[in-house]
């Protein structure tokens, strides 16, 4: 494959896309509508867990860039693989069906086991919103969806609406929100119960999900489904205990209602597995993917179970969700995630990570709790161990110095009662399955680093190993 411009030269597109100065960021930053960091990324080692800023700077991603590069920046395969797919056929109308598309589906098939797929060029929150249509098309009549405290599924009006109340940061009113009732999520490090897990074997949590069904609702017929994130991400890192998994399923074939699984963070290799159902052994009615299924390539999934009727097309269609270089690059992300093994590479990581993570929490009275699957880990922040007060200043702090460093970590969404966050304190851990252990290392390190500057400056003990 030989590309070659025909209207621009080679050096102008490079430079277009390569260069810019301080003043062009400004102005551009003046005219942009969203938030946008404050760090211009500009370079990504291919196939590597490295980036590479305006100034530059050599930064470790600890985040695969919202948990999306599990085979890191700019892999050769994926890259080619758009790259000859756009040279060759880069636009179809949606009900088309190209090469890619109808390859993708069936490898999705072959990896998940769900027998009917839908694909799109959207991402995670559209794969939801197919999950929602379908429960609703095959239950008609039902029109109401139980959602989890603290969970995110998206940004459009609706899931907006169906994922965690951001008071103040969201500032128009919430759509539809009759449509969604919310249940507890089994957060065992902070359980609503007062509970301890296992002892409790999620009962609490599950007898209070049926009690919402019962109760909350305008009854089991208007139930569409009940959906949940496996482990939820941007509520914290934190894991539904299997028990609790393989009773909501089961509450949902009592009552008749669909269970939805959004592994838009967790599946595609990263937690050691294709997906957290697989880690258990259990198999909602549909589960969505996104993230680290494209590449970096905006792709979505919606998988559902034999028997589920389909979306017609005016159902389903977008002008874009046929392109067929997005399902290229992802088809082909899928097969380097295969020979590579990086599913099994993410569970020995991960378990080498989460050994030094649980070290550090040994000596560190600010770490609370450790927690996650393969490379998709959480790191509690407290003020107080006995009380698990959230460290929010803290966390922020920590987060800061190691970027300062050289190493990109995130915290999780905040909670907000009244004017006041209560919540934004967990670190987390997700670098691109590629990631080599002395850069993983060198990025932990940073972290003990900056963990000990923050110890030292608020007062709280630690010892260095």
């Amino acid at each position: 494959m030989e590309l070659k411009p025909s209207v621009l030269s080679e050096e102008e597109i490079r430079e277009l896309l390569t260069t810019i100065d301080e003043i062009t960021v400004k102005e551009a930053k003046k005219v942009n509508l969203t938030s946008l960091e404050e760090t211009v990324l500009v370079k990504g080692e291919p196939g590597g867990s490295i980036v590479y800023d305006l100034k530059g700077r050599r930064i470790i991603d600890m985040t695969s860039q919202a948990w999306t590069l599990n085979v890191g920046y700019s892999h050769p395969d994926v890259v080619y693989a758009a790259a000859f797919q756009a040279s060759v056929l880069n636009h179809v109308r949606y009900g088309f069906p190209t090469i890619p598309r109808l390859k993708l589906l069936l490898k999705l098939k072959e990896i998940y086991g769900f027998e009917r797929v839908a694909l799109n060029t959207q991402g995670g929150g559209w794969s939801i919103e197919v999950a929602l249509k379908l429960a609703m098309i095959n239950k008609p009549g039902a029109d109401t969806f139980l959602v989890a405290w603290r969970s995110y599924h998206g940004n459009s009006l609706a899931l907006t609406t169906a994922s965690h109340p951001l008071p103040g940061l969201i500032r128009y009113k919430l759509f539809g929100e009759e449509k969604f009732v919310r249940y507890p999520y089994p957060y065992c490090y902070r359980c609503p119960f007062k509970m301890k897990y296992p002892e409790c074997a999620a009962d609490p949590c599950l007898s209070f999900v049926e009690k919402t069904i019962k109760y909350a609702t305008k009854g089991v017929n208007s139930i569409g489904a009940l959906l949940i994130e496996p482990v939820q991400g941007p509520g914290g890192v934190v894991p539904a205990p299997p028990e609790f998994l393989k009773g909501i399923i089961e509450l949902g074939g009592k009552y008749g209602f669909y269970i939805i699984f959004d592994e838009a963070q967790t599946a595609n290799g990263r937690v050691g597995a294709w997906s957290v159902a697989h880690i258990h052994n259990v198999k909602p009615d549909m589960m969505t993917l996104t993230k680290g299924l494209g590449g970096g390539f905006p792709v979505g999934a919606t998988l559902a179970k034999e028997g589920i009727k389909g979306l017609s097309y005016p159902e389903e269609h977008t002008t874009f969700g046929g392109n067929p270089v997005p399902y290229a690059a992802a088809l082909v992300n899928l097969l380097v995630i295969e020979k590579l093994n990086l599913v099994e590479r993410a569970r020995i990581m991960g378990d080498y990570a989460l050994k030094r993570l649980l070290d550090m929490k040994e000596r560190f009275d600010l770490i609370g709790d450790v927690r996650g699957y393969g490379l998709y880990l959480g790191i509690d922040l407290v003020k107080n161990r006995t009380t698990r007060e959230p460290a929010l200043e803290e966390a922020e702090e920590v987060v800061k110095k190691a970027f300062e460093k050289g190493a990109l970590y995130a915290l999780d969404m905040p909670d907000i009662i009244g004017d006041e966050v209560t919540m934004r304190n967990v670190i987390k851990v997700r670098p691109p399955l590629v990631i080599k252990k002395e850069e993983l290392d060198e990025a932990l390190n940073i972290l003990e680093e900056a963990l000990i500057e923050v110890s030292e400056e608020y007062g709280y003990a630690f010892t260095k190993a």
